[in-house]
């Protein structure tokens, strides 16, 4: 599979997948990388939700954001996350400069964080773009790809191959029609790997660096396994009469309903509903405007999205799977909550309760 994709009138445009990894190859189709989506015609943006992107997340200034709006924002086909990285898209002045300027984007906890924890929440396939795709992206990008176990070699050469795709800017500044420092479009094929040495020489170690932003540890695992094989479940809070349903599964914990999706379910409130009435013979009614999602990583090379709904049934008289399930519990908030085994699952629970 190719990883540059010039079938649409995009500069820049490419796919993370196809590099060896820590744990065999990073995915196609997971995340993209590329430049702004300004100006796109309608068969192109057709033609770029047509590959199953879902999330857009802008990493450009609010200026630029204002003076040249994707083309995605307001198509219901998409979710646009504006996450400015710091630095404003300011253009350094030379090489040294783009160095330092690399750094002031990440050394910004606030802006870092809230862009690592966008591409982490982000339903896949999302789309990572700055207006040119070389700088901004290109630095988390590239430490995607090192999280992920991409060999520096790799990733270095992942950042370079932005030159070759902006070749159109290269001519137009050198014919004079744009003003920007010729030593920015000119590839060092050190640039990245000097970065790097300073970025560990700082930080430690990227899991170090995200932890200092923040993150907890099923948010780094997450980090690292980005590119891995791509897993999805749906499921639901379920109440009767003001009590919450509890499953206690055979393999020890207590859990909320929920289950893989499969073929031939029509959508994630299609695949929701199967499992509850398969691990409780109860057939739920959802409750509209409720939507939580949750992603994390069980395991190397895994990433997880589970999304879960809210629903109500008609009766408390459960039938558990026999394959999976040990006994259905229906429990107040603060005994359903405190019995809960995951964390995440009781942040599930307090979102359903308040309504969120």
């Amino acid at each position: 599979m190719k990883r540059i994709i010039h079938s649409l009138p995009l500069r820049n445009f490419r796919d993370l997948g196809g590099y060896e990894c820590r744990y065999g190859t990073t995915g196609y189709g997971i995340i993209y990388r590329g430049a702004q989506l300004a100006g796109l015609e309608k068969d192109a943006l057709d033609a770029f939700a047509s590959m199953g992107i879902k999330t857009i997340i802008d990493l450009r200034d609010e200026k630029s954001v204002i003076e040249y709006p994707d083309a995605t924002v307001g198509d219901p086909r998409f979710v646009n996350v504006h996450a400015p990285v710091a630095g404003g898209g300011r253009v350094p002045t030379d090489p040294k400069d783009m160095f330092d300027s690399y750094f002031e984007m990440i050394d910004d906890k606030e802006r870092s964080a809230k862009v690592v924890r966008a591409i982490l929440q982000a339903e896949k396939p999302c789309y990572i773009h700055c207006a040119i795709g070389k700088d901004r992206t290109g630095v988390y990008s590239f430490l995607i790809l090192l999280a992920n176990g991409v060999s520096l070699q790799d990733a270095n050469a992942d950042y370079l191959m932005s030159y070759a795709y902006i070749d159109d800017l290269a001519e137009a500044v050198y014919k004079g029609e744009i003003e920007y420092p010729h030593s920015l479009i000119e590839p060092r094929i050190l640039h990245m790997i000097e970065f790097y040495r300073e970025f560990l020489k700082r930080y430690g170690s990227i899991d170090e660096y995200l932890s200092g932003l923040g993150l907890n540890k099923d948010e780094i695992r997450l980090f690292s396994n980005l590119l891995g094989k791509q897993e999805k479940s749906c499921g639901a809070v379920v109440m009767h009469d003001g009590k919450y349903l509890i499953e206690h599964m055979k393999a020890g914990h207590y859990s909320i309903p929920k289950g893989h999706v499969e073929p031939t379910d029509i959508d994630d409130l299609d695949t929701a509903r199967r499992e509850i009435i398969e691990e409780t013979a109860l057939t739920p009614t959802f409750i509209p405007g409720f939507t939580y999602a949750m992603n994390y990583s069980p395991k190397d090379g895994v990433a997880k999205r589970v999304v879960f709904f809210k629903a109500t049934v008609d009766s408390e008289k459960a039938n558990p799977q026999q394959e999976e399930v040990s006994e259905i519990l229906f429990l107040p908030f603060e005994e359903a909550e405190s019995i809960l085994t995951h964390e995440s699952d009781k942040k599930l629970l307090l979102a359903a309760e308040k309504g969120i």
